[in-house]
């Protein structure tokens, strides 16, 4: 901190340097979607209070929480439950500050003994959170592991994650931080649905922790005599597990929208071999072998055509299919926006329902450009009602069921049902709510399209409950002729599959839980093929980039080749020490500091003049010079010339641009740089080069700076890491 108030305190006053919205003081967190039902009531009694709450918190984490006070704690006044899983949550967050810097976050607790079943905190960001980090990999996962005992009072589980997440494609000037996943015992034999998860950050310090556990206190497990032998699922599953070629989306950091792949994966709604029996398990029931349907278009055209739909006609719609299920309570449409969502422009309005004492709510969406229906969920049966009469409706044949859906289908994707297919695994029935989901997926090209369909349930009524779609629109689909062949892959396939006993809960009975052989490759449950090259790909996995090495900038040259700022095509013959262009070093910086998306620019560029005329739209560099410019970190004056290379003297305009100190730069006057070579840097420049220097962002060698030196990929990253210190600074400060 001294070092920035020597550096600025004579001139900051004067010149109100700082401003908002610099590069440093980005918000950049992502959110991520929650794929259940979060249906929220509000409180109206006292039985669990802010104070038993914070008891138990402290009671649990007394190192992490026992120096906060009642004031620091905030409970919210709405408690929510989810759709499939009707047990009560409480939130209580929490603000505090310490030496000006302020940490956040929020806890919940499950209704009962209050156990935690979510931490997660916004950390003050320090040096030693950021790469390379004050802990190792082992010190991390023993953090991680005693939080979860304190939590849990439990000690049987075993880590799940194999390869802690060190190398992400976090910013540079975020926490580094290591992720594992735990899952709880019972005979040894994993849980498959007691999950746990926490990330630890770079300076030990927790960042999220969560838990998915059953309700049921009272769990029953199926013994383990007589099951079947490994290497018997193993021969059975080879038998019944046949590969066909997909369709996968692929989601990249820089990119609004996913690329798409060709992979060969099983096409069969199984979760294993029950140990016992020897039938596979699926979601509809045991059966002894797999009877795949051909894919099958529900109609061939589509059955209107697009109709863009406008706010207040979306509010029509929520009102015909919610309005009507209230039971006494006042209906309400509480907001309707616009927003984007992957490249698609989203109409959502949210709703409620009113009671004197309590209210809950949701939303529905719609494609503003289709008119078509996203997503909706009927909450009328989410919130129990003492009075509700029991449901003694017949349960629904299969084929009127399909019928129902389809109808649903026509009904709210007229333009794009041409685009599904018929169901092709049999409909799943839940006993305890009575509702029938029906999934119909989405096809290209004669293929399925991996987790993309329409997903619709009702009840034995026929009323529509859910319906839900994905609201991606794909520009590019690869072609199916140049992969490898299905006998091929099946062939790699069976070489290498192996099985893995666990325990699966039992449909329909909570708490119950039945010995299952999964699938496995290499340790993975869920994995796919490459077409195009036969390699395995984990789903959930990132993708470990080959290592370089390099004499002096070895660890920040990976780092940023995992992260994707810097590009590697062969990492055994590149070059660290090449020369970089300044094209090349404005893009590794932007995606450095910045979450942005490479065809962001491109797609805005349509309907808008180009902000800068010195690169094309049709410029490689086109996406990253925009961000830039808009960001501040070039200017109008600058004469880029994005195939030279870059020099040392601009790498510190743009690192102080990026801090947000332009106009302290500006006023060189306010400078004296001690260096041999001063006359070799550009007057406009000196301020710059001063900071830059003050903030040892790039290194002076005997006593000389070279403004003009070529900079090298090896020394832009080791600066690049300097910078992220200095930016963290920057804001945890508070200049």
């Amino acid at each position: 901190m001294k070092k920035w108030a020597s550096l600025i305190s004579a001139s900051a006053v004067a010149l109100s340097l700082f401003t908002a919205g610099t590069v440093a003081n980005a918000n950049t967190a992502i959110t991520s979607k929650e794929d259940r039902q979060q249906i929220y009531v509000a409180i109206k009694d006292e039985q669990v209070t802010k104070e038993m709450l914070i008891k138990k918190l402290k009671s649990v984490l007394p190192e992490m929480f026992g120096s906060y006070s009642n004031s620091d704690f905030t409970m919210s006044t709405m408690s929510h439950h989810y759709s499939d899983d009707l047990t009560t949550r409480y939130e209580l967050s929490f603000t505090k500050t310490v030496n000006k810097k302020t940490q956040s976050g929020s806890i919940t607790f499950k209704e009962g003994d209050l156990e935690i079943e979510s931490l997660s905190i916004s950390p003050i960001i320090t040096k030693d959170s950021l790469f390379p980090g004050k802990i190792t990999e082992q010190e991390a996962q023993k953090i991680a592991t005693d939080l979860v005992k304190k939590v849990t009072g439990n000690t049987n589980f075993i880590t799940a994650s194999k390869v802690p997440s060190y190398y992400s494609t976090r910013l540079i000037t975020e926490p580094i931080s290591y992720t594992y996943s735990f899952t709880k015992t019972e005979n040894n034999i994993p849980i498959q649905d007691q999950g746990l998860y926490v990330s630890v950050l770079g300076d030990g310090t927790i960042q999220h922790f969560m838990q998915y556990s059953q309700t049921p206190k009272r769990l029953a497990f199926e013994e383990t005599n007589n099951i079947l032998a490994k290497s018997e699922a193993i021969a059975k599953m080879k038998d019944s597990l046949k590969l066909s070629l997909q369709y996968s989306y692929n989601y990249n950091l820089y990119n609004s929208k996913p690329t798409v792949s060709l992979v060969y994966a099983p096409k069969a709604d199984y979760t294993g071999i029950h140990a016992k029996s020897g039938k596979w398990h699926t979601y509809t029931g045991e059966i002894e072998q797999f009877q795949a349907k051909a894919l099958s278009q529900i109609v061939e055209k589509p059955l209107q055509a697009a109709k863009p739909i406008t706010l207040e006609e979306a509010k029509q719609v929520v009102k015909k299919l919610a309005e009507t299920k209230a039971n006494g309570e006042e209906f309400e449409i509480d907001s309707a926006y616009e927003h984007e969502s992957e490249g698609t422009s989203i109409i959502s309005i949210s709703y409620s329902y009113r009671t004197k004492n309590s209210s809950y709510g949701t939303s529905i969406e719609f494609n503003k450009n289709t008119g078509e229906l996203l997503n909706y969920y009927d909450m009328s049966d989410s919130v129990p009602y003492i009075d509700a009469p029991e449901d003694k409706t017949p349960r629904l044949e299969e084929d009127k069921v399909l019928a129902i859906a389809t109808d649903y289908v026509k009904q709210f994707a007229p333009a794009s049902v041409h685009e599904y297919a018929k169901p092709i695994y049999k409909t799943d029935y839940n006993e305890e709510n009575k509702m029938h989901t029906v999934s119909f997926p989405r096809m290209k090209n004669g293929i399925v399209v991996m987790g993309d369909s329409i997903s619709v349930s009702i009840n034995n009524k026929g009323e529509l409950k859910s319906y839900y779609r994905n609201n991606l629109t794909i520009d590019e689909w690869p072609a199916i002729d140049s992969v490898i062949s299905q006998e091929e892959a099946q062939k790699k396939f069976d070489a290498v599959l192996d099985a893995k006993l666990v325990y699966q809960p039992v449909y329909d009975k909570p708490g119950n839980y039945e010995l299952l052989y999964i699938p496995t490759i290499g340790d993975d449950f869920v994995y796919q093929m490459n077409a195009s090259t036969g390699e395995f790909m984990n789903l959930f996995g990132m993708e470990k980039k080959e290592q370089i090495t390099h004499p002096t900038a070895e660890k920040e040259l990976n780092y940023l080749i995992q992260a994707g700022a810097i590009e590697v095509k062969d990492a055994k013959t590149f070059n660290a020490d090449k020369t970089i262009s300044q094209g090349e070093a404005l893009k590794t910086i932007i995606k450095s500091i910045s979450y942005f998306y490479d065809d962001y620019w491109y797609n805005y560029g349509r309907n808008e003049t180009n902000t800068i005329d010195f690169v094309s739209k049709d410029n490689p560099y086109y996406s990253t010079v925009e961000s830039a410019y808009r960001m501040g970190i070039i200017r109008d004056e600058d004469k880029l010339a994005i195939d030279q290379k870059v020099t040392k003297e601009q790498l510190a305009v743009w690192f102080v641009r990026a801090l947000g100190l332009e106009q302290a730069a500006k006023n060189s006057g306010l400078y004296k740089l001690d260096v041999k070579d001063l006359n070799e840097i550009t007057a406009a420049n000196i301020g710059y080069v001063s900071l830059s220097n003050a903030l040892k962002l790039q290194p002076i060698t005997e006593n000389k700076f070279q403004p003009k030196k070529e900079i090298s990929y090896a020394e832009l990253a080791v600066s690049i890491i300097d910078l992220a210190y200095a930016i963290a600074e920057k804001q945890n400060t508070g200049y």
